[in-house]
């Protein structure tokens, strides 16, 4: 018998996903080397062509998935903003993870939507720091002389330090985090629909599930 599966990731919104870790992958490593000098400054020239060229399309799939999916980015975004009791709640154990992981604390968890509250913090911490880098960074490029000193070393300062912090919470906390909740991961990566099996979604999100499931119920 089939097992019963449920949505979890569109087809635009895994392009953009999948791109959008490309973009950034590389976008660190040549901005990191460059700023902490890790290679020659023959490297370091050609890495920063390479930032800037992979700049680019981490800017027009951002906007992109704006412009052209307007529906999906605006469910995205309500989603990250629907904060609720079950949502603060989640932070008390941070969703019994220490508890699964090292066997620390309680392993409950309140229900949660279709994304957990650490989900949400870390995906509002994405959007804003997509935006920040967006306008420093590109500012940075074509208008430096208009910035003046202040605002040029301000900007330089905020677009690197922003993105090395957000780079190590990615590394260390959300990629261990999609791997050990492989399902999930699979629905991003995979070939094939991005699909999560029933009874995992509803033991991770079963308030989304309910809702999902009202949905095609009204249909």
């Amino acid at each position: 018998m089939e097992k019963m599966v449920v949505l979890r990731h569109s087809v635009p919104s895994r392009i953009t996903h999948i791109v959008l870790m490309i973009c950034w992958i590389i976008l660190a490593a040549t901005g990191f080397a460059v700023y902490f000098k890790l290679v020659g400054e023959v490297v370091r020239a050609a890495f920063m062509q390479w930032h800037i060229y992979f700049a680019i399309p981490l800017t027009f799939v951002t906007l992109g998935y704006l412009v052209v999916t307007p529906d999906r980015a605006f469910m995205f975004a309500k989603e990250l903003l629907s904060w609720d009791r079950d949502t603060i709640a989640w932070w008390k154990n941070l969703g019994g993870y220490p508890y699964k992981l090292f066997k620390i604390g309680s392993p409950g968890s309140p229900p949660q939507s279709k994304y957990n509250a650490g989900q949400k913090f870390y995906g509002l911490c994405v959007v804003a720091t997509l935006a920040i880098l967006g306008v420093t960074g590109w500012s940075l490029y074509f208008i430096p002389q208009a910035l003046g000193k202040f605002w040029t070393l301000t900007f330089f300062k905020l677009h690197v330090w922003l993105s090395f912090f957000v780079t190590l919470f990615m590394l260390f906390v959300h990629v261990p985090l999609v791997i050990y909740n492989w399902p999930d991961f699979k629905a991003m990566f995979r070939f094939g629909p991005g699909t999560v099996p029933l009874e995992w979604a509803r033991e991770h999100n079963p308030k989304w599930v309910e809702k999902e499931l009202a949905l095609l119920k009204e249909d």
